[in-house]
């Protein structure tokens, strides 16, 4: 492959530039030279290496707007990769680009190298990725779409934090099994699926925090999650995080499938598709008593209610979270350390991936 080639500096898709092209060999320099003119006005910052892969050209624009928008609150040299393994011959080019925003008389700014890899090369993206991180910097990882079945093994081990969003998967059974193999012990897997789901588990949580709603957290006979088409896999991690947090297991006979309980208590279950947002209900029943988590396309907040209850409980309006991909990845970009529960809520809901 030819990498210091630019004999063609134009993008994928006409009209749209991710910045100034340069020769792959001169990126360091040329990054240098921009910040040298740039005078003082502006200060270079940094706190990780953001890698964005992408087999989709007009995911490139959309990707460069989201770097702009972490940037500002998250900084970063960031290398998103445009992979086009469509293209006949194999080549690689690359583009520079800066992300500033006002801090009282200066403008802090964070850097994005662009990558377009033609052609299939295996080694092409381990070599790119490598060459251009910031320093000792962790690196955090996000493959949007499926992962491939082969690729080069040294990513995956340089890779920190690997992010991923189970919710493109047409093969989420597959997809999980691979992403776990190939991210060894020394990954963190950050799905963004599991993090859109933080202000739902945590308003559940909420019913509970009431000492008198706490004894049927134990009663617990029923799970109904309505789910957005697509969103199967939402409505399972949200199951799998039940019945990891209450030690539910998962039992199938005949096809039938439900949980069961320490004390032996069936847990039965229904998960419903439906017009809205990702997970638009969520009803837990404890024989005659329920509690209720409903929310409106779009709407800013849950209605909570707890129905059939032998005390007084008023309805109430819990904070719905964000949906927007920024929001939800500077969440996980602003967590520490490993997600054990993820992990866990995983095992138990893993055989009904595959149904």
């Amino acid at each position: 492959m030819n990498t210091d080639s630019i004999s063609n500096t134009e993008f994928a898709i006409p009209g749209f530039s991710p910045g100034l092209p340069v020769e792959i060999g001169r990126i360091e320099k040329d990054l240098g030279k921009l910040w040298e003119e740039s005078g003082e006005s502006k200060t270079r910052a940094s706190l990780i290496n953001l890698a964005i892969y992408t087999e989709s050209a007009e995911a490139v624009a959309k990707n460069t707007d989201l770097i702009a928008q972490i940037a500002s609150e998250h900084a970063c040299r960031a290398i998103l990769v445009y992979a086009n393994h469509s293209a006949p011959t194999r080549g690689a080019r690359a583009w520079i680009n800066a992300h500033c925003h006002a801090a009282g008389k200066r403008e802090i700014c964070s850097e994005q190298i662009t990558f377009q890899l033609d052609g299939d090369s295996p080694s092409a993206l381990t070599n790119v990725v490598f060459a251009h991180l910031d320093s000792d910097l962790p690196l955090c990882f996000w493959w949007q779409g499926q992962f491939p079945r082969q690729s080069d093994s040294r990513l995956w081990s340089w890779i920190d934090r690997l992010i991923f969003d189970s919710n493109e998967w047409d093969d989420p059974a597959g997809q999980f099994a691979l992403v776990r193999q190939i991210a060894g012990e020394r990954t963190v897997l950050c799905d963004l699926n599991w993090t859109r789901l933080l202000s739902l588990r945590s308003g559940l949580a909420h019913f509970f925090d009431n000492a008198c709603a706490l004894p049927y957290l134990q009663r617990i006979d029923r799970v109904e999650i309505a789910h957005a088409s697509g969103s199967r896999i939402s409505a399972l991690l949200l199951l799998g995080w039940l019945a990891g947090q209450l030690d539910w297991k998962l039992e199938s006979v005949l096809g039938r499938h439900a949980f069961r309980a320490a004390d032996g208590r069936e847990i039965a279950f229904d998960l419903v598709e439906t017009q809205g947002c990702c997970i638009s209900s969520c009803r837990l029943s404890a024989g005659e008593t329920s509690f209720h988590l409903e929310r409106a396309q779009n709407g800013e907040f849950f209605h909570a209610r707890m129905e059939g209850v032998s005390f007084e409980a008023a309805p109430q309006l819990l904070p719905a979270g964000r949906d927007r991909i920024t929001d939800i990845l500077l969440m996980e970009l602003g967590r520490g350390g490993k997600h054990p529960i993820f992990l866990k809520a995983l095992a138990a809901i893993e055989p009904l991936l595959a149904v």
